[in-house]
Parts: structure tokens; sequence; C-alpha cells
């Protein structure tokens, strides 16, 4: 049986590594978009790149045998996710999505919740001093121009050269992120407002915890629905429906 995640995530990185675990005689495939240029390291093949939409995807899935997809892509990445959904509707594959648990989120908490990041921008630019950005790349050129607001953009990799900022600093690094490094990164910045996806999970919890400790508001990109289909929330479910399959 060959099994292809859509990855991209640190859960697809843990599931490739106890798939290839549990079962060691399946052929497992990680594709990941290239969104970056490094990635670590995985166990099994990894392909880098896109499918060519639904078509291009169920193409794959048929001409590479392969037995089962599951989704483990990033909660922000519908396109991938919705291509993925129809692909293998279209060529009688198996689709399971990995999905991150929701944040739970303390009642007294200062958040907000907005559709885009140009509202998340608009709110930053009228009430906020100091802004902790974590939003990914493709969203930050919202935040251009912000006039006396100070940005503090962290990504895995540095925003594209062409977009301009006011009073920005930089820091490139990638998940996991302890509650004291957050709490410290933070309180060095003067930070009194988070901007970040809700994109749930562990990995990225700590920033939220360190947001409400020092009292900084909470901005959330609200979360996409969720696909079609059959979904779990941790690994081990994901590991217990191959097994089944397997």
């Amino acid at each position: 049986m060959k099994l292809l995640i859509l990855g991209g995530t640190s859960e697809a990185r843990t599931l490739a590594a106890q798939v290839t675990t549990t079962h060691p005689d399946m052929t497992v495939i990680t594709a990941l978009a290239g969104a970056t240029t490094t990635a670590p390291k995985l166990p099994g093949q990894v392909r880098i790149g896109g499918f060519g939409g639904a078509d291009g995807l169920a193409d794959y899935l048929l001409g590479e045998s392969i037995g089962a997809v599951m989704d483990a892509t990033h909660p922000f990445a519908t396109q991938i996710t919705n291509h993925a959904v129809q692909a293998c509707r279209n060529a009688g594959v198996a689709y399971l999505r990995l999905d991150r648990p929701e944040w739970e989120i303390p009642t007294d908490t200062d958040v907000i919740f907005v559709p885009d990041a140009a509202q998340a921008a608009r709110l930053v630019a009228r009430s906020s001093s100091a802004a902790f950005l974590t939003i990914g790349r493709k969203d930050l050129a919202a935040f251009e121009s912000l006039g006396k607001a100070k940005l503090l953009i962290r990504a895995i990799e540095a925003p594209d050269p062409a977009l301009k900022f006011d009073n920005a600093t930089f820091v490139t690094a990638r998940p996991p992120f302890t509650l004291d490094d957050e709490i410290a990164l933070m309180e060095a910045h003067q930070i009194d407002t988070l901007v970040t996806k809700a994109s749930g999970g562990e990995a990225t919890r700590a920033k939220l915890d360190a947001a409400a400790k020092i009292g900084a508001r909470i901005i959330l990109l609200r979360r996409p629905p969720p696909p079609d289909g059959e979904r779990v929330f941790s690994v081990g479910e994901a590991v217990a429906w191959l097994n089944q399959r397997a």
C-alpha cells in the first residue's frame, strides 16, 4: 500500500514518523507545497511542488496507485484541502483529514476575531502601539505603512523584500516555542497586541498564553470551515484509521 501525506506541518512530520515505524513495508510519501526554501528531514519519500489542481492530483493518485490520502496541511491551506477532497472522490481513494483541535480561550482573555488580515491591520493601525504578527508571509502586505504602530513579525522565512514596513523587526524561527520564551520576546518589544491565525494545536499555543499573561490583546483571523469528509484530531487516531485499511 502507498500512503500520501499532504504535509508542511508538525503534525504531518509526526504522522510520517509514526507510520513508517508501525508499517515499515508501507510506502509513505509526504507532499510539500514548496512554500519555503528549506524543510525539515522527513522519513519516507518526499515530493515537493503542486499537483495541478484537483484533476492533476487525481491523476497522480491513480498513476502512483495511492491507497489512501492523509491531509495534514495547515488549517488555513484551504485550496489544497478542497482539491484533495475532490481528487480522492474522483479517484476512489480513501481520504482522512488530520485536523488541529481548536484553541480553547479563557473567557476573560481580550480576544477579537476578524475575517481577514485587512481587518486585523485596520485594528492595529487604530489602537496598537506595538503588534506581534505571526500570520505567515502571504498576508503581510495588509500591514504595510501602518503609521506609528511598531511591528514584530515572525515567520519561518523572511518576507518578500518588496514589502515596505515602517518600524518593523523581523524574526525567522520555526515552532514549537516555549511559554517563557514567548513572554520574554513580547516583553522585550513591549507588545500590546498579538495578531495570529486561529490555527489551533499545541505547537504554537504558547503565544496565546503569553499574550494573556502580559495583558496583550489577541486578534485572531477566523479559521475556515472544515472540509467534507472524515476528520480526526490526533496522530494516534490517524494511525488507527490507517491500521483498519492497511
